[in-house]
């Protein structure tokens, strides 16, 4: 433009909404240090999980789905709608379409989508969809907005003309018309699609929510910011357009890499793994374009503060994306997936590239604004304390989601990887320390310092094009290009809609159908209520429900989802990440009782548990449940029940018709694979380790030392700091946990009841504990004291008198040579003591044969039997240990 062309355009440009760029400026603050604080909150549960623990509206689950709702909508939809106030007037060089609309619009977002959204959450109304989490009835309120800012916004630069075109405007009107159609499709097309069906269009929507949301408005700002900050124009305006088509023609396609090695079909998959490496060398043609049109602006950046975050916006974007493309191959996706590397990488696009650039733009307009106060000075420090905490934060998580990794890819307990990476999230939560205080510093650079005065207020129009150019060169095609925008979200949102959710859908009604058992039995009542409780407290946030074609997940959790497992969820719970393991395959694997007790109070069961616990959902204790607790453990033991009732049915080992899988996939779809591969599930096994102690005194020891630190990690909960049976959960549990110094029990009898459980108690195996642990465990259990009191010794009559009662009596159950083998045995939800293996003290032979042993089949005696013929009893059962020889 010529300097008088300049300065008719600056005469000429429509006055600012200054009511409304605070009111959005303001409600972008409050909802950032709001969000801010309910994602500290959840990151702190994260390694103190009975923080703050104890009400239902402080749960983690709930939380969280404020966290990133309020991310979402409150800061982010603030921050672009404060800059798209001031934005689209100067790109369109016309005033928005009505203030009054502008207030309404105002009121709507914060009054009926945010706060409401924000209160229902806590107040347990919600939905499990990932960047959807509002429930629906807040869902309409944002629809209704989008309608709103498309009228607001989109109509006056569809009355642009040519000599006003800016990039800018292009990103806004594809953002705002893809996003008023891929909402309300993402959050309402999961609850009406089964399953698979329904996980095809929410990871459409997972994906558009950041990628057609979020990015094109913060490229819209970085498009206006760069140029009004350098006075130079961008550098390639074919760059520009190739940028923006091929965003908004691939990100679309990117959802499925969310699911990778899942139920839905192969060529979905390959499809959004091709897109994401298209869409990362998009960003690399953007983010060029971008810098180069930073070239020689060096001390520009240094002294406008905008314009500096902005272009670490800009940097952010291009790691952000490059990450993310990497992330959706397979050989990294298999590894990476679900891990706290996937955490950071979140961060890094929202905190980093998105708030850094939010940041820019916020700025660049208050700077401008007659009448406010700008503090440049705490802008300064801003930048560089949020830049130290998201460098800390980002390579945090990332460092931690390689260790998750390589630990899952072992046979080790999934605990380990608890243990392992608390102490990275102590220092993530120490590392958002430095966001706050940025957090604090924004908000004084934006009411503290000198006032803002008229003459600081105009910093005229863009150049469009570079020197030399005209815009009168520009083809008839180019003067569509706002028209064209819009078409584009609207056609590529069709687009998407098929590729991603009817024609993956149609694929999957076909494989449903020739892979479902022939009878399926729908959810109960009791069930589906137990579901919605599941997915109120965001438990599908820390467990998945999706057991991938990877060797690692079906070693350690059994046969990979069908499609047809899903066939009653509305909407899918399969997850985006695990801290807690897949529990497709739990149906079976623990007690009630366990299960009620560790929904109660994890640590009471596992004392490195970092869940939170629930204890709202009972009256008082463990052992007396609510109706929703007792719905949700129904809910929790029917998952993956269907598929164990399929057996080994030679449908869910073939593949589909013409499948376009990997060869190792197609390997492990095709292999008869054990439903349930759970290390924890207790069995009826006699398969032991061969358990050899050291005999050195100084070797000994030190397994004893190791022992000692199993047992307290491990066993402690149940049966106590001393192995008496008296462990914070043993009151609950029924049968109660043994008292480790009331028998004496053998090496091998040890090593079988570690590595198969005991079914029919809250005793889980421990198949998954590495060998040394085991015989350090067993060695240390070996040092407890026997609680034995010196006893009569029985003569041979008592003993023949004892073994005639036994005859009589017991055989049924123990058998007839006292080990646990009677005919009766089979039918016992807990095998009988095998009297070879364990040899109880008198006094406890006494008491059970006088009592009994409560949840189990050992009935009580003591009126059928004299004192004296339970003590010859309990003499002869005594006289049975051998050590299993």
């Amino acid at each position: 433009m010529t300097e008088n062309a300049q300065t008719k355009a600056d005469s000429s440009a429509p006055q600012l909404c200054g009511g409304l760029i605070r009111a959005h400026a303001f409600a972008a603050l409050i909802t950032l240090v709001l969000s801010a604080l309910f994602g500290l909150f959840v990151s702190i549960k994260m390694h103190h999980p009975d923080f703050a623990g104890n009400d239902a509206w402080l749960t983690w689950g709930r939380l969280r789905y404020n966290h990133t709702q309020g991310i979402f909508f409150g800061w982010l939809g603030n921050a672009f709608l404060m800059f798209l106030y001031y934005a689209v007037p100067k790109l369109a060089f016309r005033p928005i379409t009505s203030r009054h609309l502008g207030w309404c619009l105002f009121a709507l977002w914060n009054f009926a989508v945010v706060l409401p959204g924000w209160l229902l959450v806590l107040a347990g109304f919600s939905q499990s969809i990932e960047w959807g989490e509002f429930p629906l009835v807040v869902d309409a309120f944002v629809v209704i907005a989008f309608v709103l800012m498309i009228i607001q916004f989109a109509l006056p630069l569809l009355r642009a003309k040519l000599s006003h075109l800016y990039v800018s405007g292009w990103y806004i009107l594809g953002s705002l018309i893809f996003t008023a159609l891929a909402y309300p499709v993402g959050n309402i097309a999961p609850q009406l699609l089964p399953g698979a069906q329904g996980a095809a269009f929410s990871g459409l929507w997972i994906h558009d929510a950041v990628g057609l949301y979020v990015t094109p408005l913060a490229l819209a700002i970085a498009y206006l910011v760069i140029p009004l900050s350098t006075k130079k124009p961008i550098h390639s305006h074919f760059l520009s357009m190739i940028g923006f088509w091929i965003l908004f023609f691939v990100y679309p396609l990117n959802g499925t890499h969310h699911y990778i090695y899942s139920a839905i079909p192969m060529d979905a998959q390959k499809g959004a793994i091709a897109a994401s490496v298209y869409l990362g060398l998009d960003v690399i043609i953007v983010v060029t374009n971008l810098l180069l049109s930073l070239k020689g602006s060096g001390q520009t950046i240094k002294e406008n503060l905008p314009l500096r975050f902005v272009w670490m916006g800009t940097i952010l974007y291009l790691i952000v994306s490059l990450q993310g493309s990497l992330q959706a191959l397979m050989p990294l996706n298999k590894l990476l997936h679900f891990s706290d590397w996937v955490i950071g990488h979140s961060h890094l696009a929202m905190l980093g590239f998105a708030s850094f650039t939010a940041i820019g733009g916020i700025a660049h307009v208050w700077q401008r604004l007659p009448g406010v106060r700008f503090n440049n000075g705490a802008l300064v420090w801003c930048y560089w304390s949020l830049l130290a905490g998201l460098v800390g934060m980002f390579s945090i998580l990332t460092v931690a989601g390689l260790v998750e990794s390589h630990i899952w890819q072992s046979s080790l307990p999934w605990l380990d990887s608890i243990r392992t990476v608390r102490s990275y999230w102590v220092a993530r939560s120490i590392a958002s320390i430095p966001v706050f205080l940025a957090f604090a510093l924004l908000l004084a650079a934006m009411t503290t310092g000198e006032v803002v005065q008229e003459s600081q207020s105009t910093d005229g129009s863009a150049p469009s094009f570079k020197d030399g150019e005209s815009s009168e060169r520009g083809s008839k095609a180019l003067n569509m290009a706002y028209l064209s925008a819009s078409l584009a979200g609207f056609g590529f949102f069709i687009f998407s809609f098929a590729v991603l959710g009817i024609l993956p859908g149609a694929a999957l009604d076909k494989e449903v159908a020739r892979t479902k058992p022939q009878t399926m039995m729908p959810p109960t009542k009791s069930e589906e209520n137990g579901r919605l409780v599941y997915a109120r407290e965001g438990c599908a946030y820390c467990h998945t429900q999706q057991v991938r074609v990877v060797e690692s997940d079906i070693q350690r959790f059994g046969a990979p989802t069908k499609a047809w497992e899903t066939h009653y969820d509305y909407p899918h719970l399969w997850g985006t990440r695990r801290v807690g393991p897949d529990l497709a395959r739990e149906s079976g694997i623990r007690s009630d009782d366990w299960q009620l007790t560790h929904l109660y109070n994890p640590r009471l069961v596992v004392a490195d548990s970092v869940m939170p616990g629930y204890p709202w959902l009972f009256e008082g204790s463990a052992d007396k449940p609510g109706k929703e607790a007792e719905d949700l453990l129904r809910y929790v033991k029917s998952l993956g029940r269907a598929r164990q009732l399929t057996g080994a049915d030679s449908n869910q080992f073939t593949l589909a018709v013409n499948c376009a899988c990997p060869d190792d996939v197609k390997k492990l779809e095709t292999d008869v694979t054990s439903t349930d591969a759970s290390p924890s599930r207790a069995r009826r096994s006699s398969s032991r380790l061969a358990i050899v102690l050291p005999s050195n005194p100084e070797q000994l020891t030190t397994y004893i030392r190791q022992g000692k630190g199993v047992y307290a990690q491990n066993c402690a909960t149940c049966h106590g700091e001393r192995g008496e049976g008296n462990g914070p959960a043993a009151a609950i549990l029924l049968p109660r946990p043994s008292d480790l110094t009331a028998s004496r029990i053998s090496t091998s009898t040890l090593s079988s009841i570690i590595m198969n459980g005991l079914p029919g108690t809250s005793m889980p195996a421990w198949r998954d504990m590495p060998q040394r642990d085991v015989e350090s465990l067993i060695a240390f259990l070996s040092t407890l004291p026997q609680n034995e009191k010196p006893s009569l010794t029985a003569t041979a009559a008592e003993l023949e008198a004892g073994k005639a009662l036994f005859a009589k009596q017991c055989v049924s159950c123990h058998g007839s040579a006292g080990d646990g083998t009677g005919p009766a045995a089979g039918a016992m939800a807990r095998c009988p003591t095998n009297f070879h293996e364990v040899q109880p003290t008198f006094a406890d032979a006494m008491k059970d044969i006088e009592a009994g042993v409560a949840g189990t089949g050992m009935p009580s005696w003591g009126k059928q039997l004299t004192e004296t013929e339970r003590l010859y009893l309990a003499h002869y059962v005594r006289s049975l240990y051998d050590g299993g020889q």
